[in-house]
């Protein structure tokens, strides 16, 4: 979920410290904010080290980048204590590492928009066309003699309920796949 709001935050970011705000100022705003839920927890822990602590926004951000789970987190906030450390312009490495992330966060949705329409390809021939040949080797079956033991309402009701079964699992690994944003 971090990974999923980042790329959301560090242009939230990149327009706060546009402004020329104190950069523990941004972490603050962005901590405060309840657009980042899963992104709140790191920020905040961020900010308990200087507020608690008291150490100084670089060495907070490098402490929380050695637990943080997530690896584009711990790169972006190791980025930030380097800038910082040595004087860099903030907004510039924000606007930089949004761009990344934005673009990392366009190729994982075309991926799964991949993989929807792989998906849909194996649907339309489960779904539509099976049923259709099914259906039609069936009647071919009871009209050439031999018995099945299935009625014609027989045969289409266990295909009607073949059918709910195969759309019941396809909706369900589909969800499954889907990304959560």
């Amino acid at each position: 979920r971090i990974n999923q709001e980042l790329p959301f935050a560090v242009v939230h970011m990149s327009a706060i410290s546009g402004s020329g705000i104190e950069p523990s100022q941004i972490f603050k705003i962005i901590g405060m904010s309840q657009e980042y839920k899963a992104l709140r927890g790191e920020i905040r822990k961020v900010m308990n080290q200087i507020n608690v602590y008291g150490y100084d926004l670089v060495t907070s951000l490098t402490n929380v980048a050695k637990a943080t789970p997530s690896q584009k987190l711990a790169d972006l906030f190791n980025g930030l204590a380097t800038t910082i450390h040595t004087g860099g312009e903030l907004k510039g490495f924000l606007d930089k590492r949004s761009e990344t992330l934005l673009q990392d966060y366009k190729l994982e949705r075309e991926k799964f928009t991949k993989v929807a329409e792989t998906f849909m390809d194996i649907y339309i021939s489960v779904v539509i066309a099976m049923p259709m040949i099914l259906m039609l080797v069936l009647v071919i079956m009871s009209v050439s003699g031999l018995n099945i033991g299935l009625s014609p309402m027989a045969m289409a009701v266990g295909i009607v309920f073949l059918i709910a079964v195969v759309n019941v699992i396809f909706m369900g690994v589909l969800q499954a796949k889907q990304p959560a944003y």
